[in-house]
């Protein structure tokens, strides 16, 4: 059975693999060569003026005045989000309620599967698509480090004064910036947990897609309770963001979860691992404000999240009436 929907559905749906797939490659490719095209430093000015906004940002704005910060924000543009939230949904909203719309699941039914092992196939086939386009924005990423070169300003010489410890940069000397390929700079493996956790943020996106296909008979309004659920976590992010009388709501929006540049900011700043569940932080505030949740901690979290969804949605769907096509 595993084999006729994997057949089925990539004959079906390969546009929208392709399609995906071309965006979570090139995306990530045109966005490193945009930022090649720039000297980070000469921002500084300009990130000055937006220190009121730092709340917002899960990083501090100086961040952004290195390649790896300002190449981590890729995993937070919409563009790559859209292409990954389109497949999950689309893909998950099919799962129950697609096939009802289509009158195609009572011959599904029919055959000598259950219900349970229906919905199981439908999930090892997209969550296995999903890790491949999640592979494919890594690998994308890989390329336009190793594909893209930037000019870096080379430090003046140093001239020291004979027996004291002064020294001072030669002013005579001009200012020198030399080509210098991108891999030297930054490292791919800084992304490896940022892709794990844009994974997870699929994952569970396509796992409430499919609670919701679960009781609902019409796609079209499976993917619409989706967005909008999407839509309000969004916002409950941004008013938990706002204030610190707001930041209780926090826990209640899954993009608490979902933290890619934080990811990178700790993995290259802090020297975290990029696998830990928990770090321990020693500050004098207690035992469980000592306690920091890791890159795959989070990431965890989106994916327990969205188990427990799955799970309720094989409840659902094996004890509910199928209705007439």
């Amino acid at each position: 059975m595993l084999r006729i929907l994997l057949k089925k559905y990539i004959l079906e749906t390969w546009p929208l693999w392709l399609a995906c797939a071309f965006v979570l490659v090139f995306f990530p490719w045109v966005r490193i060569w945009t930022v090649s095209q720039f000297e980070l430093s000469g921002f500084a000015s300009l990130i000055e003026q937006f220190k009121a906004f730092e709340k917002f940002s899960p990083v501090p704005l100086s961040q952004f005045l290195t390649y790896e910060g300002i190449i981590g924000l890729t995993f937070a543009e919409p563009i790559l989000l859209l292409a990954v939230l389109t497949f999950s949904i689309a893909r998950g909203s099919d799962v129950v309620s697609g096939e009802l719309g289509r009158g195609t699941m009572e011959m599904l039914l029919a055959q000598p599967i259950s219900r349970l092992k229906l919905l199981l196939s439908h999930g090892f086939i997209s969550v296995a698509g999903l890790a491949v386009l999640c592979l494919l924005t890594w690998i994308g990423i890989v390329l336009g480090l190793h594909t893209n070169s930037t000019l870096v300003q080379q430090p003046k010489t140093e001239v020291s004064i004979p027996g004291t410890p002064i020294s001072f940069s030669n002013p005579f000397e001009e200012s020198k910036s030399v080509l210098t390929p991108l891999h030297e700079l930054v490292s791919s493996e800084l992304y490896i947990a940022s892709t794990i956790n844009l994974f997870s943020l699929g994952f569970f996106m396509f796992c409430l897609s499919v609670f919701m296909s679960s009781w609902d008979q019409y796609r079209w309004r499976t993917i619409g309770l989706v967005i909008g659920v999407y839509v309000a976590q969004i916002l409950l992010f941004v008013l938990a963001k706002s204030t610190p009388r707001t930041r209780f709501l926090m826990p209640f929006s899954f993009f608490g979860a979902y933290q890619p540049d934080w990811m990178v900011q700790s993995i290259g700043s802090e020297n975290m691992p990029m696998f830990a569940i928990f770090r321990y932080r020693s500050v004098p505030n207690g035992f469980f404000s000592n306690i920091e949740i890791g890159p795959l901690g989070y990431s965890l979290i989106l994916i327990g999240l969205g188990l427990s969804l799955y799970t309720l949605a094989c409840v659902i769907f094996c004890r509910r009436d199928i209705p007439a096509p």
